[in-house]
């Protein structure tokens, strides 16, 4: 099983993930520049966008969100696509984490 399936049956368990939930993706990449040229990217990918210095006071990070169904499949698929976003800036894609709907 994947991590992003793990993380998906571990969402199951608290939060009703048949409907829209609101996930958050941690990008860091080198420098301002970056930040700003990925931002922009996931802008136009229909993201909401965040960049600020990293908790290392270093890297920059781009802190992505979107509304979606959390499916093992999307969050793979938006995985690679981030990763390979960052990989060209020598960047890291650091994982996501969903915020919980509440249960009916």
């Amino acid at each position: 099983m994947s991590a992003d399936a793990r993380a998906v049956v571990e969402l199951a368990s608290v939060s009703d993930v048949s409907k829209p939930h609101s996930v958050l993706h941690y990008l860091y990449v080198p420098d301002n520049d970056a930040a700003n040229a990925i931002a922009a990217e996931l802008r136009q990918g229909g993201f909401q966008t965040e960049e600020r210095l990293g908790a290392d006071g270093v890297s920059w990070l781009v802190l992505a969100r979107h509304e979606i169904v959390p499916t093992e499949e999307l969050l793979t698929a938006v995985r690679r696509w981030m990763g390979n976003l960052v990989a060209p800036y020598g960047g890291e894609y650091d994982g996501w984490e969903a915020e919980m709907s509440r249960r009916h």
